[in-house]
């Protein structure tokens, strides 16, 4: 059973990491790694890791056991879409807003 759960995991995981590089090319950022920290067994279901890497910024998101394991479900990926945009608006290059102005 646990080997059937680190299959399920990784299918979603890279089902998730291609959704974000899309999302993220349709914005103008390139992620050039997507790393994953995925448990091996039952004991490791809470959270999985995925860290966005650009050339300039990482980003860390965390996605619970159902989203990877049912990553197709209609209400599961609207919140994984979700999570994948927040995630990637952070990774956005911001131009420094001045903290005062001289008048």
């Amino acid at each position: 059973m646990s080997q059937e759960m680190r299959i399920d995991r990784q299918v979603g995981a890279d089902a998730i990491s291609a959704r974000a590089i899309a999302i993220a090319l349709a914005q103008g950022v390139q992620i050039s790694e997507t790393t994953w920290d995925i448990g091996t067994d039952l004991t490791h279901e809470h959270a999985h890791r995925l860290e966005l890497v650009t050339l300039a910024k990482t980003v860390r998101v965390y996605f619970p056991d159902p989203e990877l394991c049912t990553s197709g479900h209609p209400m599961r990926s609207k919140r994984t879409e979700e999570r994948l945009q927040r995630a990637i608006a952070q990774l956005l290059p911001h131009v420094p807003q001045p903290t005062y102005a001289y008048r």
